[in-house]
């Protein structure tokens, strides 16, 4: 057995995946477009995050008397905003509803872990944001894309990311592309991330009604008829950060590149074998 052989082919084996997983990796970092008003390519934004900030309500169960760990679900909204994020994206309101849930320990910030839950976007004639139009202004859109959260964490710097699937067959025309112009409607694999910091709040009245009570389903203090009183297990966020779409490669266009860097160092140890 030749063990400089088979030594250097694991090697080879190893470039190969690490490129293509750089490569599935670029092309979630890539530039994307966007078209508020739904009406084609043409009129897209080139972009590679838009900015988003809102409300959410926060509640958090404890598995046990003793036990430091927990879990928990937040419910809330966004509006995505500009560049500068001195106002809304563009001709169309474009809104965020999500709920996320997951688990974590009182005595770890790092053990946060998201593991389930949806975020869904939507484009709308009228900025109602804020207002009790649907559910304070943020799903009586148009719904433009639907997504299943499968992951989450959160940084020593604080910073939450949400990493979620698109739903098959949610993707409105019209609305998202790619960077070469292909509609996301029409592609497969489509991802969304969420980068997200958050801290306490006291909510207003609006928020109160139409996220805590409403949204969320709280039946505490503030919903039952007392003043809202935030506690270490119910308490509202105002969140601020930024979102990226993109439709990544299938695994069996992974494989297909593996498959094709794999024949490309076949031929080189070839000619080089040919060459001595």
């Amino acid at each position: 057995m030749n063990l400089k052989y088979y030594a250097k082919s694991i090697r080879l084996g190893l470039s190969a995946l690490a490129i293509a997983v750089s490569a599935q990796a670029a092309v979630a970092a890539s530039a994307w477009q966007i078209n508020p008003l739904g009406s084609g390519v043409a009129s897209a934004s080139s972009v590679s995050e838009i900015k988003v900030g809102g409300v959410g309500f926060v509640q958090l169960l404890p598995n046990g008397y003793n036990s430091p760990l927990f879990t928990f679900i937040e419910t809330g909204v966004y509006r995505v905003f500009n560049a500068d994020g001195s106002g809304p994206l563009g001709a169309n309101d474009l809104t965020v509803t999500y709920s996320v849930s997951g688990t974590g320990n009182f005595l770890d910030a790092s053990a946060l872990h998201l593991n389930s839950g949806s975020v869904n976007l939507y484009a709308d004639a009228n900025f109602d944001f804020g207002t009790s139009a649907g559910t304070y202004g943020a799903d009586n859109g148009t719904k433009v894309a639907s997504f299943d959260i499968f992951s989450g964490y959160v940084t020593s710097a604080g910073l939450v990311t949400v990493n979620a699937n698109g739903v098959a067959g949610s993707v409105v025309s019209g609305y998202l592309f790619n960077a070469d112009g292909a509609d996301m409607a029409t592609l497969s694999n489509i991802q969304l991330q969420l980068n997200i910091f958050n801290q306490p709040t006291w909510p207003d009245s609006m928020q109160l009604s139409e996220i805590i009570c409403g949204m969320a389903g709280y039946t505490g203090s503030g919903c039952d008829g007392t003043d809202f009183v935030p506690t270490a297990l119910a308490f509202a966020v105002q969140d601020g950060g930024s979102v990226t779409i993109s439709a990544v490669p299938e695994p069996e266009t992974l494989m297909l590149l593996l498959a094709g860097l794999g024949g490309i160092s076949v031929v080189s140890r070839r000619r080089q074998k040919d060459a001595c």
